[in-house]
């Protein structure tokens, strides 16, 4: 039975007797006490109700952790019905549930370690306690925990209480702030259980020199005590050099007066400020870690970890110091903090953080340098095969990290080895574009990683030319100079004649961020391996191309007769990879390849063109002449804005009609060197009213894409954005997550209208108008939007299930996508829209299945055959073929 019931029944008896007064237990019971018998019957009716709704909420929640195993919120709940039905049973095993999937916080571990701690009588109840609270310290750096297992040592034996205060003292002794509370309680506590004698005295003036090497707030108050134990006992203390000690006790002064400040700096910043958090303890290690010892180094780190828990950057920040510095884990050493390596401490920071891309990495890097088993390298990739990333970018950094490592442990002279290693390309590249989609991997890296093996160790220059093909043809490649330069140099590994082919048709393509730098790759590779036919050719083609796009930029500088602000050229196009030309960039006049230079056109009319030019004068150097500089006119800039992420096909009329409300005074759309617009441009309306209400129109969506509306302030570190996201817990907006892709913004507006007066919803977009199926909505009051979460969570749209929270966002921290960073609820799982758990054994199957022999003690099963490889006479196999053989 548990305490509820019994508490229950207890109650239930006292009120009988109370009733019955002192007659004869034959005689007939009173009305009263009828009525007190009534109250006594309903009182347990509904105690009874209470714990049988208690345990069906239990079991309810136990429920949606089996659906969804990373929904935080759903484990807290759990343990908070627990603790109500006051069952020890119940709150040992949703405590365990909830440590198996995330760390337990201090504050759910002091909540448990109280009601473990109470019950424990015997030395063998006990111990078990201090398992538990050695368990809570490897989990976080807690003074308020290791407060706590300080009493439990003042109630254990002394063998357990040496134990507790070997693994307290180390650490939590050397928190500035805290860390003399420690020493106190250890003091107090040796002094009870020992006899007084001169060796007591002795060793009570070796802990207090001790604690007083350490910059420790307060501390004078112990020197005090120190100097009154030594004036006291002076005739029976041993040992004692009081120069020694003062010269190590002003050190520690010294220090502390360098620390105090950062310390009240922490203290005093709001729990919100995260970033703000960490970037403080960065300077506080920088400032002082010359001064500081290893450990209490190392105390810092764990303190800033634990402060800044779901900041990834902080843990990797640690882990390079424990690779650095890494701890003798031959030593025996009680305490979790200084007994952990690097492979422990990188399990820690994923636990807290399992969206992190960089933890992956760092990951497998220490599995890799501790040279341990390469299965454990498969089972990473199992663990982030589960992971949710809120972005392309993450999952194709883990993969890229992953290949590499394969990379260098593959056997090339092995045509197993190499279809393996193929095979794990192929099955990275199919993975992320199943779900991602168009969105996975824009730049193509996997694929051009890929081709560079082909070219090279792989030994088929004909597949990576075919891989790069693809390279060059996805997002906007084709305009990146750099990228054709690489590729025409692994093409040199079938010959000459694919690269003089491959740079003829780069040097044409549409859009080329650096015509100058590509046709001078080209001029240089003729000069080492053409003919003079061949040569000249290449620099009558070079030549014009270059001429043409400094033309082509001379007329965008002035359009319509007149020349535009040239500040308004260097806005940039958000969202667009494509590097801006830089103008001003001189050609090495000693270069020999400097066979052409930037035209001279002059800026205006254009010179009459000349019937006949020989190729010499083609071919000779001309300079640019920069225009003279033009006085920028500012005085419109109030009434003028800046609209970007604009579809290439937009036109002046199609913005205005998507703007019926506002007033344009004129419309200018920036144009490439091709004619087409770039899709930004410079609006100016007719009043600064106007100005103030197109700002509210931010991300109003245009031929699907949202338009983006920022000021127009020409240092573009002032530009401020209307939409701003808070890094505060907002109770009266809601989070939504899970949201169909077609839902828009009156979709949400019609399902949210009914619990409360809104102020404002808004689907969150990709540049490319795609919906994140994800959402805000705001309400103008607290309570209606605590009403809509209890309504609306988990509620099914269209086939979906959403995920409905306050908006709490987590630490901002450093992303590596290059999108809008959205903030959410922090919850443990990542953003987007559909579940896409994976199911692990699959994974495993498919993973261990294409790691290279040389990785495994047991030999790959089955070669599988290189697609497109028709070298061994068989027939090539399709992408299904290929998939049947993986899936065996």
């Amino acid at each position: 039975m548990s305490d509820a019931e019994m508490k229950s029944d207890n109650d239930g008896n006292d009120d009988s007797m109370d009733s019955s007064g002192s007659g004869d237990a034959d005689e007939i019971p009173s009305k009263a006490a009828t009525v007190g018998s009534s109250s006594s019957d309903s009182d347990d009716t509904e105690d009874d109700d209470d714990e049988a709704n208690q345990i069906k909420q239990y079991l309810e929640l136990l429920g949606k952790i089996q659906e969804d195993k990373y929904n935080y919120d759903n484990y807290v709940k759990l343990l908070d019905n627990a603790h109500r039905m006051t069952d020890l049973d119940k709150i040992r095993q949703s405590a365990e549930i909830f440590a198996s999937v995330y760390p337990l916080s201090p504050e759910i571990w002091l909540r448990w370690l109280s009601c473990e701690q109470t019950i424990a009588s015997s030395p063998e109840q006990l111990r078990e306690v201090d398992k538990l609270y050695r368990r809570a310290l490897g989990d976080y750096f807690s003074v308020e925990v290791a407060e706590q297992y300080a009493q439990l040592a003042l109630l254990a034996d002394l063998e357990l209480s040496e134990s507790i205060w070997d693994t307290l003292i180390p650490t939590y002794g050397l928190h500035t702030t805290k860390g003399r509370a420690i020493w106190s309680a250890y003091r107090e506590d040796y002094l009870t259980k020992t006899e007084e004698s001169t060796e007591r005295l002795n060793r009570l003036a070796r802990i207090f020199e001790q604690e007083l090497k350490i910059p420790l707030k307060n501390m004078e108050d112990s020197y005090i005590e120190y100097k009154l134990l030594c004036e006291k006992h002076k005739d029976v203390l041993e040992d004692l050099n009081p120069e020694k000690f003062e010269r190590r006790y002003k050190q520690a002064k010294d220090l502390l007066q360098r620390m105090l400040p950062f310390e009240d700096k922490l203290l005093a910043l709001e729990p919100h400020c995260h970033q703000e958090r960490a970037e403080l303890y960065r300077q506080y290690i920088r400032e002082c870690r010359s001064q500081l010892g290893d450990d209490e180094l190392q105390v810092l780190y764990e303190r800033s970890a634990t402060d800044c828990c779901l900041d990834p950057s902080v843990w990797c920040d640690y882990l390079r110091y424990l690779d650095k510095y890494p701890p003798d884990l031959e030593e025996s050493s009680a305490s979790p903090v200084f007994s952990q390596s690097a492979f422990d401490l990188v399990n820690r920071a994923l636990r807290n953080c399992p969206w992190s891309a960089e933890l992956y990495v760092e990951k497998m890097r220490i599995v890799e340098r501790e040279k341990r088993p390469k299965e454990d390298i498969l089972k990473i990739m199992e663990e982030v095969a589960t992971v949710e990333f809120q972005a392309p970018e993450p999952a194709v950094k883990v993969w890229l990290e992953y290949l590499t490592y394969l990379r260098r442990h593959a056997n090339y002279e092995e045509e197993k080895e190499r279809d393996i290693l193929r095979s794990n390309f192929e099955l990275a590249w199919n993975q992320l574009g199943r779900t991602w989609g168009e969105l996975a991997d824009p730049e193509c890296k996997i694929l051009q990683f890929w081709g560079r093996l082909e070219y090279g160790q792989l030994g088929n220059p004909l597949k990576g030319r075919d891989l790069w093909q693809n390279v060059m043809e996805s997002s906007d490649n084709s305009t990146r100079a750099g990228l054709w330069i690489e590729y025409a140099e692994l093409e040199a590994k079938r010959g000459m004649e694919p690269v003089r082919k491959l740079y003829r048709k780069a040097i044409g393509s549409v859009g080329l961020n650096d015509p100058e730098t590509l046709a001078a790759a080209w001029m240089r590779f003729e000069r080492c391996y053409g003919s003079l036919e061949q040569l000249a050719s290449c620099q009558e083609i070079c030549t014009a191309t270059v001429q043409a796009y400094y033309k082509s930029l001379n007329m965008q500088r002035t359009p319509k007769g007149r020349r535009s602000d040239p500040k308004k050229e260097q806005e940039p196009k958000e969202g667009s990879s494509k590097t801006k030309p830089n103008l001003k960039r001189p050609l090495n006049d000693q270069s020999s390849d400097a066979d052409f230079k930037k035209p001279n056109i002059p800026i205006g009319p254009e010179p009459p063109k000349k019937s006949e030019s020989s190729l010499e004068e083609n071919t000779k150097r001309i300079r640019l002449e920069e225009p003279p500089a033009k006085e920028i006119d500012t005085s419109s800039d109030s009434r003028r804005l800046f609209f970007s992420n604009l579809s290439f096909d937009a036109t002046e009329d199609q913005i205005r009609a998507n703007f019926p409300e506002l007033h344009f005074k004129s419309i200018e759309l920036v144009q490439g060197s091709s004619g087409k617009s770039r899709g930004f441009g410079y609006v100016e309306f007719e009043s600064e009213q106007d100005v103030q209400r197109a700002l509210s129109f931010d991300r109003r969506p245009l031929d699907g894409r949202p338009v983006f509306i920022s000021s127009l302030a020409r240092d573009k570190t002032n530009r401020q954005h209307k939409f701003k996201y808070s890094e505060r817990f907002e109770p009266n907006k809601l989070f939504i997550k899970g949201l169909p892709f077609e839902a828009g913004n009156e979709e949400v507006r019609k399902l949210f209208e009914p619990y409360g007066k809104l102020r404002d919803v808004r689907v969150v977009y990709y540049r490319s108008g795609k919906s994140k199926g994800l959402a805000y909505v705001e309400y103008e009051s607290e309570a209606a939007a605590k009403n809509a979460v209890l309504k609306m969570d988990q509620y099914e749209m269209s086939g979906f299930t959403l995920s409905v929270a306050l908006s709490a966002p987590p630490p901002r921290g450093n992303p590596t996508g290059s999108g809008v960073q959205e903030t959410a609820p922090s919850t443990g799982s990542s953003l987007g829209g559909g579940k896409r758990h994976a199911v692990k054994g699959d994974v495993k199957q498919k993973l261990s299945s294409m790691i290279p022999t040389s990785l495994l003690r047991k030999t790959a099963a089955q070669t599988v055959s290189q697609p497109g490889n028709s070298s061994n006479g068989n027939k090539p196999k399709s992408n299904e073929d290929f998939r049947k053989l993986l899936l065996k």
